[in-house]
Parts: structure tokens; C-alpha cells; sequence
């Protein structure tokens, strides 16, 4: 009975059948064919188990598409489903589950947010670099350094931007320690110096004195301000210098070969045409005096030897000029050499020089 309602069921499907499935076959060789079809197809080769006629369609239609190897047996039938399913529905790679701990686009945000937060970290930086250096500066600008020469010696030295300078006894210089980064070079004199400026156009040098200021570019000039002399003075050897006042007015320009001197008592200026060398050779060793009243040559004396001299008052008066030049000798060489050419007697008691006149 099962029999029979198969053959009947089979029957009923008569030609209809293997025309569609051969049809379904052809449009499949030609590439026409359908997604419902694809499925149709699909569905009843999977559902076929032994059909001849499909059998045949399938030799035909593998022939058909150029592979030369018919098969015959049942496996190779099955192999060939499977060749032709593969024709219908191609495979489709398995997609591989990815688990993910950030987004696909997480570099492209990470660096996104890297950037905000970079910018205000960025900002924050400069500005405590910018605090720092400012304090700095301001730390390093207000930090004086000083340089003292001790009464009876000279001292040379190199300042920061590299200016020579040499201090005579019982001189001071302060001046910045960042000297060479400022936008005006200013240090501050007591005493006497002879400076060689190191040219910087840009950049001027200033040389405060007492109530004085003098300003220079490349230039190479002796100042002289002891705090118990009565005057100042500046003597020009190179370049070019101008005597200002504190508050920056200019009141006096110097050329090579003048020396200016300020009465501290009279506020008046004096400028003249002298052999510089006199000013300035203390600095090589040496003390040269061309007619220098008695006054002047005790006052450097003093100095240059670390004494007191005590000259006597009728001496202040005198029109005794002296004329030497004094490098190696013993303040007791010098002395003698004093008494012989203007007529003077001399005693040392200790480091006391007693001058007067003789009888």
C-alpha cells in the first residue's frame, strides 16, 4: 500500500517536474537564475534521495558546465549534489566573533580625547614654565653678584657678557649674574674701574657711579668715584661715552683722549684733553704722574699702598708738582724719591706717612 501511494505521488509530478528542475539546471549554467529559484533548486536536490531522472539532468548539467569526470556510483552522485548546492548557494566564509574591548574607532577617539586633554595640559605647562622662568629671571636678575678689590691690590675679571674690567684698591663692582641676558647691561661702581666693553650694539652698557650714569657700546674708558674724593671723573681711551644722570638725562658726550670731571661740592663738569695714560695705567702696574699736585700723588699713594699719609696742612696750599713713574718700587723708594725732587721731608711710622715741609 506505502508502495503504491508512492508511485502515485511520483506519477502525479510527471513531466512538469523534470522540466522545472531542468530549467532550474539551465538557468543555473547561465547565471540567470533567481534567489527563489536558487532556493527551489536547493531544496529539492537536498530532499532527493534516489531520482533517476535528476540524476541524469545533473550528469548533463555538470557535463554541460565543462567537468569531464561523469560519475557513476552513488558516492560520486552524492559528491556531485554537493559540487552543484555549491554552484547554487557559493560558501560563505564563517565570520569569526570578534570581542572587542574598545570600539572600532577607538584609536580615532582615544586620540580625539588625547587632544582636549592635551591642550589645556599643554596650556597649564606653559604657563608654569613661563611662572618659573619669569621667577627665575626675576630670582637671578635680583641676585647681585659683587667683585672687591682689596685696599693695596688691583683685580681683573671677566664680567658675563664678556666685558674685561679691572678694580683698582678699594674698589667694588656689582652687577647682575644675568648680565649677558638683559636688555641693558648695568652695573654699579664704587671706587675705580677701567672697563673694556664688549660690543653689543643692542645691548648698552651702563656704568652707575655715585649720582653719575655712563653709558657705552664698544668702548674702553677708566670711571673714578671713591666715595671720600671730591669728584668724579671718566677718561676715554676707545669708543665713544655719554655722562647721563640717574634719571637718564645726557648732559655730557666724550670723544677718545678727554676726561670729564664732576665737582661733587659745585656740581660742575669739566671736560679736557689729556695723555689718558696717566688715568689709566694703574691698571698695567704702574703709576705715572706728569705735574700732579702733592694732594693727588698722597691720595693714589695711599692707595696704591694700603697707608695713611698724613700731609701737612701748609702743603695744601703748595704749588709742588710732581713727575714720575712708580711700578716696582718700595713705598720707602718712592718716598726718598719725593723728598729729592720737591724739597719735602718724609717719616713712616708703621703704616703712617708723615709729609712736611722742610726747614
Amino acid at each position: 500500500m506505502c508502495v503504491y501511494l508512492f508511485e502515485l505521488a511520483k506519477n502525479r509530478m510527471g513531466n512538469n517536474h523534470k522540466t522545472n528542475i531542468k530549467l532550474l539546471l539551465n538557468q543555473l549554467s547561465s547565471g540567470s537564475l533567481t534567489i527563489p529559484e536558487k532556493e527551489k533548486l536547493k531544496e529539492y536536490i537536498e530532499s532527493s534521495f534516489m531520482d533517476e531522472d535528476l540524476d541524469a539532468l545533473m550528469r548533463e548539467h555538470w557535463t554541460g558546465l565543462g567537468n569531464q569526470d561523469l560519475v557513476g556510483d552513488e558516492i560520486q552522485l552524492l559528491n556531485l549534489k554537493k559540487k552543484i548546492l555549491s554552484r547554487i548557494t557559493p560558501a560563505q566564509p564563517i565570520a569569526k566573533k570578534e570581542f572587542r574591548l574598545f570600539p572600532p574607532d577607538w584609536k580615532n577617539k582615544l586620540m580625539r580625547v588625547a587632544a582636549i586633554l592635551f591642550i589645556p595640559l599643554l596650556l597649564g605647562s606653559v604657563a608654569v614654565f613661563y611662572t618659573l622662568e619669569k621667577q627665575i629671571n626675576q630670582q637671578t636678575s635680583s641676585s647681585m653678584q659683587q667683585v672687591m678689590a682689596s685696599p693695596g691690590s688691583r683685580v681683573h675679571f671677566t664680567l658675563p657678557d664678556k666685558t674685561e674690567v679691572w678694580l683698582n684698591s678699594e674698589s667694588v663692582l656689582e652687577f647682575p649674574l644675568n648680565l649677558d641676558h638683559l636688555d641693558q647691561r648695568r652695573v654699579k661702581l664704587t671706587g675705580q674701574g677701567y672697563f673694556k666693553v664688549a660690543h653689543d650694539k643692542l645691548h648698552p652698557f651702563f656704568v652707575e657711579v655715585n649720582k653719575m650714569s655712563i653709558k657705552a657700546l664698544g668702548t674702553s674708558f677708566d670711571v673714578s668715584g671713591y666715595e671720600n674724593d671730591n669728584f668724579i671723573s671718566s677718561t676715554l681711551e676707545e669708543g665713544s661715552i655719554a655722562l647721563l644722570s640717574l634719571k637718564g638725562k645726557e648732559f655730557a658726550r666724550l670723544v677718545p683722549g678727554q676726561q670729564a670731571v664732576w665737582n661733587k661740592s659745585t656740581n660742575e663738569l669739566e671736560i679736557n684733553d689729556i695723555e689718558t695714560i696717566q688715568a689709566t695705567s694703574w691698571k698695567d702696574g704702574k703709576l705715572i704722574f706728569r705735574n700732579a699736585s702733592l694732594n693727588d700723588v698722597t691720595r693714589q699713594l695711599e692707595r696704591w699702598f694700603n697707608c695713611v699719609i698724613q700731609l701737612d696742612p701748609k702743603l695744601n696750599e703748595s704749588d709742588l708738582k710732581y713727575t714720575a713713574t712708580i711700578q716696582d718700587e718700595t713705598l720707602g723708594e718712592v718716598l726718598k724719591m719725593i723728598e729729592i725732587s720737591t724739597s719735602v721731608k718724609t717719616k713712616i711710622v708703621k703704616r703712617e706717612v708723615y709729609i712736611g715741609r722742610t726747614k
